[in-house]
């Protein structure tokens, strides 16, 4: 039996939650940038690409700031699929009294919309990130996964990555660089897997979302 074929892509219920990876997208200094090579040879086309593994929307495993700690194999697809809430915080270091008031999570994924950082825009100073307080506040109210749209859950110029040690110490995944410009606050469907690079301690992830039935 012939299936039904599926909406076209303008018209399709999920939505891109990641940044194209370009030449143009910003990486860290003195990471390497982003580069795609091209070869056409009879008629077929291969390329190969080299970059940063934090380029653009990445996924962190705990070995980035730990050594000794687990890799990307070790966080379970079940933190990387399933009911997440976009949430609008808007401050330079986003803590829980920048929270809409009375808000909770609702669901064990919440992804931090702050518009703070532009499609297209070079990674320096002045984007939005995570106040260790906020980490803590949600990881005490079950929260297993927490994702932002800028560059980095810590400021540019922050050494000590007070969240990034935090978000290990309290067992949470999280993803950084997302891209949620004309996403809506609320529960949606997440599905955000990283590439299955072995012994890497970043990847980066292909996210995308589906508003949830209410």
């Amino acid at each position: 039996m012939a299936h039904e074929p599926g909406p076209p892509p303008s018209q399709s219920p999920w939505i891109d939650a990641s940044r194209p990876l370009t030449s143009a997208i910003g990486v860290w200094p003195g990471d390497r940038p982003f580069q795609l090579d091209l070869a056409v040879t009879d008629g077929v086309t291969v390329s190969s690409f080299a970059a940063s593994c934090h380029a653009g929307t990445h996924l962190d495993a705990p070995r980035h700031i730990d050594a000794t700690a687990g890799g990307l194999e070790t966080i379970p697809f079940e933190r990387l699929i399933g009911l997440a809430e976009v949430v609008t915080a808007c401050a330079e270091l986003v803590a829980p009294e920048h929270l809409p008031a009375g808000w909770s999570p609702a669901t064990a994924r919440v992804l931090l919309r702050t518009n703070s950082h532009p499609l297209g825009a070079p990674i320096g100073p002045g984007f939005a990130a995570i106040d260790a307080r906020l980490v803590h506040w949600l990881a005490d109210r079950g929260v297993l996964l927490v994702g932002i749209d800028t560059p980095s859950v810590d400021p540019f110029d922050s050494h000590e990555l007070p969240a990034h040690r935090a978000l290990a110490a309290r067992g949470i995944t999280w993803i950084e660089g997302l891209w949620l410009g004309g996403v809506a606050a609320g529960r949606y469907e997440l599905v955000a897997l990283p590439m299955a690079i072995a012994g890497s301690e970043a990847a980066p992830v292909r996210a995308v979302l589906k508003r949830a039935v209410p």
